[in-house]
């Protein structure tokens, strides 16, 4: 009778998962229903809401036909071995708060931060508050990432969570898509906050559908999920990454893993931004722009990944 309880119970989770568009192996799942794929947990009450997803293997990058291919975006398979949680959304100012408000994440830094321009003179009249509470939480520079995932560690007594790597968050972004974009292979202003279609024009904001945020983040949740019931993956925020900058493709991990190295100039940023161009929007589009001390960037905010037991 007990065998049989057991038996039932992993059939009835396989068949809630599949429901929810997660293929997987009843092995590969954690042994417990917090953590199987497609479930929703939160360790905390000001901590992200995690999504598990799938163990699997995808080609990451870009076949040289998609418009806005690079080199540095050559197709090559990436294996993971074991299921694992992405955020839900981007971090949001609430989140963050909590985190300042204990004294673990240096909230003044980031708040002078903001209000200095890329000149490095004061914004003054100029700064712009896109708004706080469910927005995504802007401006920190890679290492106050890393303060922040340092806190939810020690709130929560785990040691799991951290940023994603590069093939981690396009694994998530394409959420079993071989399309440009996790909605297809067109840009759609219905499913993103992104900035102008043409790639020529200078930066700033772009309309359409659902898109009414112009040169200002739309709150987490505004735009339709992928399959994988995650949000803002493609467009509102760039989003720090764990990894150094590696052009070389035939050097990246293929299981996944960071690419690392002691030393590294810059880290990576996966996603979009509101004012950013269609180019970057692709699930492919690779950036390593920024040192990770630099702090202020009105359009740069963090997810989070957990490694599961």
């Amino acid at each position: 009778m007990i065998r049989f309880r057991i038996a039932s119970l992993i059939v009835a989770v396989t068949a809630l998962a599949v429901a929810g568009g997660f293929a997987f192996s009843t092995h590969a799942a954690p042994a417990t229903a917090r953590h199987a794929v497609g479930a929703h947990f939160r360790d905390c009450a000001n901590c992200p809401e995690m999504v598990v997803v799938p163990a699997g293997s995808f080609l990451m990058g870009s076949p040289a036909s998609e418009t806005g291919h690079r080199d540095s975006e050559a197709q090559h398979r990436v294996t993971f071995k074991k299921p694992f949680a992405v955020a839900k959304y981007t971090i949001t100012w609430d989140q963050w708060m909590a985190c300042v408000r204990d004294r673990g994440c240096d909230g003044q830094a980031v708040e002078e931060a903001l209000r200095i321009g890329q000149d490095g003179k004061p914004l003054g009249a100029a700064y712009v508050d896109h708004g706080r509470g469910n927005r995504p939480m802007v401006g920190e520079s890679w290492y106050d990432a890393q303060t922040y995932v340092g806190w939810l560690n020690r709130k929560t007594g785990s040691t799991g969570y951290r940023l994603l790597s590069e093939s981690e968050f396009e694994y998530a972004q394409r959420a079993g898509t071989t399309t440009t974009f996790p909605w297809g292979d067109k840009a759609d202003h219905n499913f993103a906050n992104w900035g102008p279609e043409d790639d020529v024009k200078p930066l700033g904001p772009g309309f359409g559908g659902r898109d009414v945020w112009g040169m200002q983040t739309a709150p987490v949740g505004s735009f339709p999920p992928n399959a994988w019931g995650l949000y803002d993956m493609n467009g509102n925020v760039y989003q720090w990454i764990e990894d150094c900058n590696q052009p070389d493709v035939t050097k990246l991990p293929t299981d996944g893993s960071a690419q690392v190295e002691v030393g590294c100039r810059t880290r990576g940023l996966k996603s979009n931004s509101f004012e950013s161009h269609t180019n970057s929007l692709r699930s492919a589009n690779r950036s390593f722009p920024y040192a990770p001390t630099l702090r202020g960037r009105d359009y740069l905010s963090i997810r989070v990944a957990k490694t599961l037991p």
